[in-house]
C-alpha cells in the first residue's frame, strides 16, 4: 500500500508540473519584459507614469493569474482521476476512465480558452479575418 500511494504522490505531481507548465507558457517573460517609454527602457515594476503602461500591466498579470488559476483546476481533475485510477475496486476504475476522459476534454477547453484559441476561433467564425 505504500508504494501504491508513493507512486500516486509521484503521478500526481507530475500532471500538475507538466499541466501547469502547459497552461502558464509565458509565466516568466511577462513580467520581466522591458517596455520602452519615450525613449527610455523601464520595466513593468518601474512603469508608474504611464496610464496605458499600466493597463497593460494589470491586463499581463490578470492573464497570468488566469492562467495559474486554470492549471489549479485542471490539476485538481487530474488527481481525481488519478485517485479513483490506483483504486483497488473494479467499479472506480470504470468510472476512472469516464472521469479521464471528461478531465482530458476540460483540458482541452481550458487550454483553448486561456491561450487565446476560442477567441481566435470566434474571431475568425465571425469576421472572417
Amino acid at each position: 500500500m505504500n508504494s501504491r500511494l508513493r507512486t500516486l504522490r509521484t503521478c500526481t505531481l507530475v500532471g500538475i508540473l507538466l499541466i501547469g507548465s502547459v497552461l502558464g507558457l509565458g509565466v516568466g517573460s511577462a513580467s520581466a519584459s522591458p517596455v520602452t517609454h519615450e525613449g527610455a527602457v523601464v520595466t513593468h515594476a518601474s512603469a508608474t507614469g504611464n496610464a496605458t503602461t499600466n493597463l497593460t500591466t494589470s491586463l499581463d498579470r490578470l492573464v497570468i493569474l488566469a492562467g495559474l488559476a486554470a492549471g489549479a483546476v485542471v490539476s485538481l481533475a487530474w488527481v481525481r482521476v488519478a485517485l479513483s485510477w490506483f483504486s483497488s475496486d473494479p467499479s472506480k476504475k470504470i468510472t476512472a476512465k469516464d472521469r479521464a476522459r471528461d478531465a482530458l476534454l476540460g483540458t482541452f477547453i481550458l487550454l483553448a480558452a486561456v491561450s487565446g484559441l476560442a477567441w481566435g476561433l470566434a474571431n475568425w467564425v465571425l469576421t472572417g479575418t
